[in-house]
């Protein structure tokens, strides 16, 4: 029997920063026997043209944004398979806190790392602080 924390949503966004949250969600999917559904929010038609270094067009950007998912869901799904976790993987498009603050009254917890991508210098980075404002279920957010 699946208790309070079920179903977890694990936000993931291929960071080294964001790994130690998918290892602290794995094992605590582990332990209390939940199911996981890792999130990576591909940016995509949103991006300026010179976001990754050069001016790169619709197609090469998805490109960059399906790398990056897969890498970010090798990690959750292999560390799921070695602790028996039930694990789904979503890429989606759109605003990070959007989506996932959108997703959030379908799940029991919402996982995110402290900072990500963009948020090396800082404690906590903006989508962690807007998830932790805006999302309809708890939020535990990993250094």
């Amino acid at each position: 029997m699946v208790g309070m924390y079920g179903r977890i949503l694990l936000a993931v966004d291929g960071s080294d920063q964001n790994k130690n949250a998918v290892r602290d969600a794995v094992g605590l999917a582990s332990k209390l026997g939940s199911k996981i559904t890792a999130v990576y929010v591909m940016v995509g038609t949103e991006l300026r043209p010179n976001a990754f270094g050069g001016d790169v067009g619709l197609s090469e950007r998805q490109e960059i944004a399906d790398k990056g998912a897969k890498e970010a869901f090798d990690l959750v799904e292999s560390l799921a398979l070695a602790e028996g976790v039930e694990c789904e993987v979503k890429a989606l498009p759109g605003k990070p806190c959007e989506v996932l603050t959108g997703m959030s009254d379908q799940y029991d917890l919402l996982i995110c790392g402290s900072v990500g991508r963009t948020g090396l210098t800082k404690l906590m980075g903006s989508v962690s602080k807007e998830l932790v404002k805006c999302a309809k279920c708890p939020v535990l957010v990993i250094r």
